[in-house]
């Protein structure tokens, strides 16, 4: 009996040990292209490896007219901003921007890899139908913080605080 208990206990550990938590590794695909939007900033690569930084995905281009880079020019120093933009036609992406007034430079997605690559809406528990993510990242991974706010402008003031506390 006390065999099988302890077979059974083993049994049961290393189940659970194997079911552990899904790495929370942000990947970028390195076959993505950047664009910028004005001369005056150009996209830097080490905003991918920077230790903490914001990521806005959008699989459309109305967020941009929002107004919420103007909160981060106080902070620009302290965290990257690392834009992934999902619509197919580059052109149009920078056509809008320039409407908007939105001069950050951004990573081009057509195929949209980098939402299914980290499986992104369903990590982030969003339906397939939102049409943006933006959340806080420590590293290569998804902080604690999460998804940033950046349609409520005082909260996200807030958080951008707490974040580079």
């Amino acid at each position: 009996m006390r065999t099988y208990t302890l077979l059974l206990l083993s049994l049961i550990l290393v189940f659970f040990v194997g079911c552990g938590p899904v790495d929370p590794k942000i990947v970028f695909p390195e076959n993505l292209k950047t664009y910028q939007v004005t001369d005056s900033l150009a996209f830097d690569p080490d905003w991918i490896h920077a230790e903490i930084k914001l990521v806005v995905v959008s699989k459309g281009l109305y967020v941009f007219s929002i107004p919420f880079m103007d909160i981060l020019e106080e902070y620009d120093k302290d965290i990257p901003v690392i834009i992934v933009i999902t619509t197919e036609d580059k052109d149009e992406i920078i056509q809008k921007l320039r409407e908007y007034e939105f001069p950050y430079p951004f990573i081009h997605d057509p195929d949209g890899l980098f939402i299914e690559e980290n499986q992104l809406w369903k990590r982030l528990g969003y339906q397939e139908k939102n049409t943006i993510a933006t959340f806080f990242m420590e590293g290569d991974f998804l902080s604690e913080l999460g998804g940033a706010q950046i349609g409520i402008r005082h909260l996200f003031k807030k958080q951008l605080d707490e974040f580079l506390r």
